[in-house]
């Protein structure tokens, strides 16, 4: 085995890849009408009761998927905001973006963003944010009229309230489910299940001990946080539905295309860990897709069936064509193409190892390649970057473990890694059963040799196809301006680490 893998990395395999194929003669598009998409943050799709999840817990988008031209389950790019949303916004993949980390999260100022070029298209821009990444130092602005905090949502419900029949965009950002998660008592009949005495408030440094996997998560635990959950999946709920019946009440539902999804899932120890961004497993990476096309839809077909799950970052691409625009080189096909055999998402800079998916149908490999050896302390000074205090305080000082980790990453191929050949492991996704419990776990270990390697060259080929030859980053210091004070702490309780800004030196006698 160890030597088919080395051979393949040597290869220059060129079957597989991602790139899109036209569906034949087509007629121009230029949907000339608004155009909305609203993203939820660390949405998982089995929490929506229309692709298998609890029926009361999401109404609202419920609602939408039965007047969706196709709603199904997506697969995200990564398994955390900063490369996801990259990837929703240029169409390219994260290692294109070099949207890899905290301390490389801005958008890249040489990438036109989606509102860029839709307002070059002609559309008047409006984008609300909540996440922290989303902010306009780390350049999701870029293209927008107006740019704005969601907040409660007021401002957008009025401004999609008063929607007129010209070209529009408008986004926004829901930051529920998003740890952390907040007790809600008036929407505690829609769980499933409702755990006594529920806590006010999951902080993320509550969930924090449980984001090593070495650490067992008790199962009362669990039903607890699932709960929680649940709690702000409802308001997640509850916040899209008032989006929905404002851009309703404009009169321009009609002639809207819309389209709901989420940045990412969220994580329960399936696959070892809590919250997301640790790995690249099914409920980090399934997430619910809703394309609703405008009414007497003139332009080709998506080419999308029941049971497909294709990749969040060819929004992009869609809807820059509905709008009469051209996708861009080398950002992923949009949804009027087929999408090629499977759906590549990437996750780099972990405990010394770089981390791949490539789902196909009911399978997903994963692929993971080493670039340093896994540091002892890396979970410690993890809690540390977020303010808390480890059960066992670390030797090593957490700059100078993230030094060491990012020297050895930058100076290491992304893909093939270090010494010795990618660990593959392969897994099946089963349908979903309807009204199963959320947080199952849907995945099954295949051992299924000849399937891992076939599938492996279709991953590499497809990560050479959307990336470029594979070389080294080296040292990327990446465009992103150091986050104030108020915004290190407010990354800090979503689970992030910042970089903090720096004291500008005294200047000398001499510098003066």
């Amino acid at each position: 085995m160890a030597l088919i893998l080395a051979a393949l990395l040597l290869a220059g395999v060129t079957t597989g890849c991602n790139g899109g194929r036209s569906n034949g003669a087509r007629r121009p598009l230029a949907h000339r009408g608004p155009i909305v998409l609203i993203t939820l943050d660390a949405l998982r799709a089995d929490a929506v009761g229309a692709f298998g999840g609890p029926p009361l817990l999401m109404p609202a988008l419920d609602g939408l998927a039965r007047e969706a031209t196709w709603a199904g389950r997506a697969i995200a790019p990564s398994s955390w905001t900063v490369p996801a949303m990259a990837s929703i916004f240029t169409g390219l993949q994260p290692w294109t973006n070099q949207n890899l980390h905290g301390n490389a999260a801005a958008l890249r100022p040489d990438v036109p963003t989606l509102p860029e070029a839709l307002k070059k298209l002609g559309f008047a821009t409006a984008g609300y944010h909540s996440n922290v990444w989303l902010k306009k130092g780390f350049g999701y602005d870029r293209g927008f009229d107006e740019f704005w905090p969601l907040g409660g949502g007021r401002r957008a419900e009025n401004q999609l309230a008063t929607l007129g029949a010209g070209p529009a965009f408008l986004w926004a950002h829901i930051l529920p489910p998003h740890a952390p998660y907040v007790r809600r008592d008036d929407l505690l009949a829609r769980l499933p299940e409702a755990p006594p005495e529920l806590p006010a408030r999951v902080t993320v440094l509550a969930l924090e001990p449980w984001f090593d996997p070495a650490v067992p998560l008790p199962d009362a635990k669990r039903r607890v946080f699932r709960a929680m959950y649940q709690l702000n999946v409802a308001a997640a709920d509850e916040a899209l539905g008032r989006l929905l019946a404002a851009l309703r009440r404009s009169g321009q539902w009609d002639r809207t295309l819309l389209v709901v999804t989420a940045d990412h899932g969220e994580e329960f120890k399936e696959c070892g860990q809590v919250e997301h961004g640790g790995n690249l497993c099914r409920p980090l990476l399934e997430v619910p897709l809703l394309i609703k096309l405008p009414k007497g839809w003139q332009g080709p077909p998506l080419l999308l069936r029941a049971g497909d799950r294709p990749g969040t970052a060819r929004l992009r691409a869609t809807l820059v064509e509905a709008a009469g625009g051209e996708a861009g080189a080398r950002t992923a096909p949009s949804l009027f193409h087929s999408g090629g055999p499977g759906v590549l998402s990437e996750l780099y800079l972990g405990n010394g190892v770089n981390r791949f998916s490539w789902v196909e149908d009911d399978r997903q490999l994963l692929w993971e390649s080493r670039f340093a050896p896994a540091e002892p302390e890396y979970f410690a000074v993890h809690t540390l970057d977020l303010g808390g205090r480890p059960a066992v305080m670390p030797r090593t000082p957490p700059e100078q473990l993230h030094a060491r980790l990012e020297k050895a990453f930058g100076r290491t191929l992304p893909l093939s890694g270090g010494s010795g050949p990618p660990a593959l492991t392969l897994w099946r996704w089963p349908p979903a059963a309807a009204g199963a419990p959320l947080m199952t776990s849907e995945v099954a270990p295949l051992a299924d040799q000849p399937r891992e390697v076939e599938m492996a060259r279709r991953l590499r080929a497809a990560w050479l196809a959307a990336n470029g030859r594979e070389a080294p980053a080296g040292v990327r210091a990446g465009v992103q301006p150091g986050a104030s004070e108020e915004e290190a702490a407010e990354l800090q309780a979503l689970g992030y680490a910042a970089r903090k800004p720096q004291p500008k030196p005294v200047p000398t006698p001499e510098q003066l």
